[in-house]
């Protein structure tokens, strides 16, 4: 008889447990965002927002997320490209006159292999100057996929 009232208190006690387990509710109060009303606070005057000018992003068949980048000295070409066994070249053309021409390797087709290339931007003296990047044809050797760039002169 011992063992039942053992037996049943223990029971009890487990499904008292149970429920107090399950009626556990997470509360989380939202905090409302601090913020300052305008023309209050006189030690913070408000700076203008200025907006960002948009990244120009180029892009063909085989060249994406082609991204110009200007420092004070260099132009930075970055970007992705999926080229038969990851070779293509590139030009830079400062008017009609190649300035720069050379490949780049990256990871071969089916992949997307990342790129960057640099250049001096003394190389740059004309108004219609224009970065090239384009694949040599298997065919008959001309120019394929070429996606041009625009350059402004510094």
């Amino acid at each position: 008889m011992m063992k039942k009232i053992a037996y049943l208190f223990a029971m009890i006690i487990a499904a008292i447990s149970l429920a107090a387990c399950n009626q556990q509710k997470d509360v989380v109060k939202d905090k409302p965002p601090i913020t300052e009303p305008k023309g209050e606070n006189p030690s913070k005057p408000e700076e203008p927002v200025t907006p960002e000018p948009e990244e120009k992003v180029y892009q063909n068949e085989v060249f994406k997320d082609v991204v110009v980048t200007e420092t004070s000295d260099t132009l930075t070409i970055t970007g992705k490209a999926q080229v038969f066994e990851g070779v293509f070249q590139y030009a830079l053309y400062d008017g009609e006159k190649v300035v720069k021409e050379s490949n780049y390797q990256t990871a071969g087709a089916p992949a997307w292999g990342e790129f960057k290339i640099t250049f001096e931007k003394g190389l740059v003296s004309s108004t219609n100057a224009k970065f090239e990047l384009f694949v040599y044809s298997a065919k008959d050797g001309s120019k394929i996929n070429t996606l041009e760039i625009p350059i402004s002169k510094p």
